[in-house]
């Protein structure tokens, strides 16, 4: 026999409608099987990729590539005689994804997604169906049989040979051994006669053609992969579908030991334990501490910091600062990280009263309201004493010190003006009484010493000019603040952003 004999699905060259029937002289009963290459090599496609069709075969144009397929016949000759007995064997297909109906018709790209495909979803109005392939001969060529067709095969001893590694090749197979399955959805000719529900198809591995080096030795038994358990993503003729497999059925083909565990579903993320290392010590739960995380920024401009426990700024510096960039200014952390290192290389002596975060403030003011330094430690204790620090506020945390005019009186006369000092900064914290824009703090008799965030705001109001650290320190003197030195201010202007492009600027021009 010829080259062309040698192929049952072999198409000819001159006419795209199908081979041509055997001639007399032709005596082989059956054409020979194909072997696994020829059956994964796929011809071209015909939806936009590869290379385009030979013009002799426009005529071809009505077979899609979802299997459909045509008896052929000689050109010029009737399909009448032998030819019309010979055209079950005769069929032709195209290696291809069974799209729905809606897709096919349309010729467009399907997903084959259950129940509903990608295409079928924006046009609610069409159905999405799918009409099971053709049965007879080479038109499922790359379609594998359902998963019981192939067991019953595995079960008739034939698993090694050809035509069960080659599903679609019915017609190498003895009548008495051959088991037609028509791959129809859901459930197949062979399923649906025997009352089985579950039908399944598993997609052969394609894998690219080995060397012959290369080439792995033939095994006797071969394990298949086992099914999908991820969801219903597939068609029912390409992809898998998962559904429960049962074990009294002898399925050969189900890999029984799998290298892990199954997946099942469990807490959210947000309640699993965090990991620990089978070394480290027991994980011991922590106390939850409440913090009070700032608002997030919303708009250009700077948010002063506030607490309801703390007393704020006057008002003339809060309303300044809304209308502040924050892009003109140091970034707020960047600052608080710098002025953190700053403390950390100061002697003991100064780090305890350099500055003060909220919770050694809060203590601080507590204890100098109720008379209770006795809770202090000896360092702050000594320092509060000496600069006469006392508590500015009856209902909010407050620290202020006597200016110089202040620090010669009396005793009495000093507790005196701290009771005017109090009620004032009362009535400002409850909202009564705000002095002017221009105004400086009412208590101009004291100095306020500011919690460590409210020291970016300080300098923020002074440096609102971008003037020099002397102009920055004699505005926060004008205000009535204290405990704000030098190294803070050339620290905050050393990360402005408009002060370093000026400095970079008069460098340039020399």
């Amino acid at each position: 026999m010829g080259d062309r004999d040698s192929d049952p699905i072999a198409v000819d060259s001159d006419s795209d409608t199908g081979p041509s029937p055997p001639s007399q002289s032709q005596s082989a009963p059956h054409p020979a099987p194909p072997s696994r290459e020829d059956m994964d090599v796929e011809p071209p496609a015909s939806e936009g990729h590869g290379s385009p069709a030979p013009a002799d075969s426009a005529s071809a144009g009505d077979a899609s590539d979802d299997g459909r397929s045509r008896s052929a016949h000689p050109p010029g000759a009737s399909p009448s005689g032998s030819a019309s007995a010979h055209a079950d064997s005769a069929w032709t297909s195209r290696r291809g994804k069974a799209r729905c109906d809606s897709c096919r018709l349309r010729n467009l790209k399907c997903d084959r997604i259950l129940p509903t495909c990608n295409q079928c979803r924006w046009t609610p109005v069409t159905e999405c169906t799918y009409t099971p392939l053709p049965t007879p001969g080479a038109a499922h060529r790359g379609v594998p049989r359902c998963d019981r067709s192939m067991s019953r095969i595995e079960s008739q001893g034939l698993s090694n040979s050809p035509c069960a590694s080659v599903c679609h090749l019915s017609i190498s197979v003895p009548s008495f051994l051959s088991f037609e399955c028509d791959r129809a959805a859901p459930v197949c000719q062979y399923c649906r006669e025997n009352d089985i529900s579950d039908c399944r198809y598993t997609p052969k591995k394609r894998t690219r053609a080995l060397s012959s080096s290369d080439q792995p030795q033939f095994q006797a038994s071969s394990s298949r992969l086992p099914y999908n358990t991820q969801g219903q993503h597939a068609s029912f003729m390409f992809s898998n579908i998962s559904g429960p497999s049962s074990d009294s059925q002898p399925t050969s083909f189900v890999f029984r030991e799998p290298l892990r565990q199954p997946y099942t579903e469990g807490p959210p993320l947000a309640l699993l334990p965090a990991p620990v290392s089978h070394t480290a010590y027991p994980h011991q739960q922590q106390p939850f501490i409440a913090h009070s995380f700032p608002d997030p920024v919303r708009s250009p401009y700077i948010r002063p910091w506030a607490h309801p426990s703390f007393a704020p700024l006057p008002g003339a510096i809060t309303r300044r600062l809304a209308t502040i960039k924050y892009t003109e200014m140091p970034l707020r952390d960047a600052f608080e990280v710098a002025l953190l290192r700053f403390v950390a290389k100061l002697m003991p002596e100064l780090k305890e009263t350099a500055c003060f975060s909220p919770e050694a403030y809060a203590t601080l003011a507590n204890c100098l309201a109720k008379g209770t330094v006795d809770r202090l430690s000896p360092r702050i204790r000594s320092w509060a004493t000496c600069h006469r620090i006392c508590s500015g506020s009856d209902k909010l945390n407050l620290l202020l010190a006597p200016r110089d005019t202040v620090f010669k009186l009396s005793h009495e006369e000093t507790v005196k003006k701290m009771s005017e000092c109090r009620i004032q900064l009362d009535a400002q914290a409850a909202g009564k009484n705000i002095p002017e824009l221009d105004q400086a703090d009412p208590a101009a008799d004291f100095e306020r010493i500011p919690v460590e965030p409210q020291i970016y705001d300080c300098l923020v109001y002074a440096h609102r000019g971008h003037a020099s650290a002397v102009a920055v320190l004699m505005e926060i003197r004008r205000l009535g603040i204290s405990s704000i030195t030098w190294p803070m201010a050339e620290i905050f202007i050393s990360l402005c952003p408009l002060c370093n492009a000026a400095g970079r600027i008069a460098a340039a021009r020399g």
